[in-house]
C-alpha cells in the first residue's frame, strides 16, 4: 500500500498540477484545490477544506504547500501540531518584498505574517532557485536589492532546498520554420505595477524608438490598457501588438512563431513562460534576475542592469543572430525536464 500524501494548491496552474502527476507515482496524493483565483470567498473555504482534509488524515504522515501566503499559516500549523511533516514550495512573489512596486507578501504585513508562520513551523522549504532563499538584486539596485526568504525573516532556521522548476510541454517537431521576426513577452498583470516588474515599460521604450523592430505583449489585462494607454501611448505604437491572457495552447503557438522572447523582469523565480519560449526554440533575452540566467544558460543574452538602452542592444543581437534553435530548445529539456525534478522531490521525501 503506497504512502499517503496531501498536497495544497491554491490554484489549478500547469506547473503545480504536474507536481500532482509526479507525485502522484509514488505516493498515494490527496491535493486539494483552494480556488484562489476564483474569489477571495473561494480561496477562505478551500483553506477549511484544507485543513479538514488535514486533520482527518490520521495515516498521512506529509503535507506539500504550494507558496507561502494566508493558506500556508494555518496548513503548517496544524501540521505541526498533528506531528505531520510539512513543506512549503515558494516561488518568487512569496521570497521578495518591493514596497514602490506594491509586490511581494513581506509588502503586506498581516501576509508577512502568514508566510513568516508557515517558514518557521514547515519542515523544509523548497525553492525553486538559490536566490529565493538569499540573494542580491544588482540588476534592479547597483548596490543590490536583498532578496530571499532568510533576508525576509531573519533567524529563520528551517532548512532550505533548491529543486529547479521542470517544463510539462514537448518541444516541437520543427524548430527550422521561417519565425515571424518580432519579440514576444509574455506576463500576468493582475495589477498595474506588473506592468513595470514584468518590464513592459522598458520594452515600450524601445517601440517607441524602434519602429523598425515589432513587438507582442501577451497577458495584458483588459482593465488596465486605458491606463496604460495613457502612460505610455501603446495604442499608438504601431509596431506594437498587445494580447490579453492567452489558453495555454495558443501561447506556446505564439511561441513557436516568434524569433525572440524577452524576460526583463525586476523580480522572478523560474519563469516558466521563458523555459517554455525556449523549448518553442526562442532566442532568450533577459535580466540577471534569480533563475533567468540559468535558464538562458548559453543560449541567449542577459541585461546586468535596468535599463531601456541596454536591453535594445540585447534585442538587436537576439534579432541578429543565426540561432541553432533545436539546441536552445533541447537545453531545457535536458536540465530542466520532469524526471529530474520527480528525482529530487522523491530524495528528499524518502528520505
Amino acid at each position: 500500500m503506497r504512502e499517503k500524501l496531501i498536497l495544497v494548491l491554491p490554484t489549478r496552474s500547469t506547473f503545480m498540477r504536474m507536481d500532482f502527476d509526479l507525485l502522484a507515482e509514488e505516493f498515494a496524493v490527496t491535493a486539494v484545490n483552494l480556488e484562489q483565483d476564483r474569489s477571495r470567498i473561494a480561496y477562505l473555504k478551500g483553506i477549511f477544506r484544507a485543513l479538514k482534509v488535514i486533520r482527518k488524515s490520521r495515516d498521512c504522515r506529509r503535507i506539500l504547500v504550494w507558496f507561502a501566503d494566508y493558506h500556508a499559516a494555518p496548513v503548517a500549523l496544524l501540521s505541526r501540531f498533528l506531528k505531520k511533516s510539512c513543506y512549503v514550495f515558494i516561488g518568487g512573489y512569496d521570497a521578495v518584498c518591493y514596497p514602490e512596486l506594491s509586490y511581494g507578501v513581506y509588502f503586506s504585513r498581516f501576509r508577512g505574517s502568514c508566510a513568516r508562520l508557515a517558514l518557521k513551523n514547515c519542515a523544509c522549504i523548497i525553492a525553486n532557485h538559490v536566490a529565493l532563499l538569499s540573494s542580491l538584486n544588482t540588476y534592479y539596485e547597483p548596490q543590490g536589492h536583498t532578496d530571499g526568504v532568510y533576508k525576509m525573516i531573519p533567524g529563520l532556521g528551517t532548512p532550505g532546498i533548491v529543486i529547479h522548476n521542470a517544463i510539462a510541454a514537448a518541444p516541437p517537431s520543427d524548430l527550422t520554420s521561417q519565425r515571424d521576426r518580432q519579440v514576444l513577452t509574455v506576463g500576468s498583470t493582475p495589477r498595474l505595477q506588473d506592468f513595470y516588474n514584468k518590464g513592459f515599460d522598458l520594452l515600450a521604450a524601445v517601440a517607441k524608438r524602434r519602429p523598425d523592430l515589432k513587438f507582442v505583449f501577451a497577458g495584458i489585462r483588459d482593465s488596465w490598457r486605458a491606463e496604460l494607454n495613457r502612460l505610455f501611448q501603446l495604442d499608438k505604437l504601431e509596431n506594437l501588438t498587445v494580447l490579453p491572457g492567452l489558453p495555454h495552447a495558443e501561447m506556446l503557438d505564439l511561441m513557436r512563431r516568434s524569433a525572440v522572447y524577452a524576460q526583463p523582469s525586476i523580480s522572478e523565480g523560474m519563469p516558466n513562460a521563458l523555459m517554455e519560449a525556449m523549448l518553442m526554440g526562442c532566442v532568450p533575452v533577459g535580466s540577471n534576475v534569480a533563475g533567468i540566467p540559468t535558464v538562458i544558460g548559453e543560449h541567449g543574452f542577459v541585461i546586468a542592469k535596468r535599463d531601456d538602452q541596454l536591453l535594445e542592444s540585447a534585442l538587436d543581437q537576439a534579432l541578429a543572430a543565426e540561432p541553432d534553435r533545436r539546441a536552445i530548445s533541447d537545453s531545457i529539456t535536458d536540465r530542466f525536464n520532469w524526471e529530474i525534478r520527480q528525482e529530487k522531490l522523491l530524495r528528499l521525501l524518502l528520505a
